[in-house]
């Protein structure tokens, strides 16, 4: 009984995953955002019309509009791309989490074989 109790609470199932850690969700996030901006402004830029624009405040407003859309879907959800990232460096395992690569860091910041 005590044996069956204690495998039973061994047992997890087999999705159970960390959470990912808020700074890795807002990095994920904002790279959807960055991805999303340009492919909108390119969209925007493919529109037949006034394209070339001598106004630069008309360019500079155009952006940040085009900016906050990108981040307003990206914080909804976007295309799904946050959460591939996050999927993907959850397989990776714990070391996903804290943004560790696999051996060690040298001075410079890159990897250095361990």
């Amino acid at each position: 009984m005590v044996i069956s109790a204690i495998a039973q609470a061994n047992v997890q199932p087999a999705e159970a995953t960390v959470a990912p850690s808020p700074k890795l969700v807002k990095a994920a996030h904002e790279f959807e955002a960055l991805l999303l901006q340009n492919w909108l402004e390119k969209m925007n830029h493919s529109f037949p019309g006034d394209n070339s624009s001598l106004d630069a405040a008309h360019d500079t407003v155009s952006s940040l509009g085009t900016q906050a859309i990108a981040t307003a879907l990206a914080a909804r959800g976007g295309v799904g791309i946050a959460k591939m990232i996050l999927r993907q460096l959850a397989a990776k395992g714990p070391h996903a989490e804290t943004g560790q690569i696999k051996g060690n860091m040298d001075s410079h910041g890159s990897a250095v074989p361990g």
